[in-house]
């Protein structure tokens, strides 16, 4: 698939801002906050920032620099399936850094509006796993 391709079709590749929701596990919180996507910026591969505030179990900020990559498009749709990597640095009461590795599924709504939600694994120290939605917004 061409990053032509995916610019050009209604989930996924393009610019956008968005708001996003969901919960962690190690520690347990519920999660919000926002998400940006640039690109392409390194051949295929999206830039994708992301801030989240961990509600509880202490109250923490969550930042994640991923790349993103559309791997798969679910045939006759638009949805596309995509895969990320990238660094992530927790802020609570001490500073911790890790790497996060997701997997999630772009879906498309009328306009230039979509949803994301993804699984998020963590390495090092940051949060084992989220499970986090997004509705983004085209720019």
């Amino acid at each position: 698939m061409t990053t032509a391709m995916i610019s050009d079709s209604h989930a996924g590749g393009r610019d956008g801002l968005g708001i996003r929701t969901g919960m962690s596990v190690g520690p347990d919180q519920f999660l919000i906050g926002a998400q940006g996507e640039l690109g392409p910026v390194i051949g295929p591969a999206f830039l994708v920032p992301s801030l989240d505030i961990g509600i509880d179990d202490p109250t923490t900020a969550i930042a994640n620099l991923d790349l993103r990559w559309y791997l798969l498009p679910l045939p006759e749709t638009s949805i596309h399936f995509y895969g990320s990597a990238g660094p992530t640095v927790v802020l609570s009461p001490g500073t911790e850094v890790g790497l996060s590795l997701a997997a999630g599924v772009d879906i498309p709504m009328r306009g230039q509006r979509r949803y994301n939600i993804e699984a998020r694994f963590g390495f090092g120290d940051i949060p084992d796993f989220k499970i986090v939605g997004a509705l983004v917004f085209g720019m």
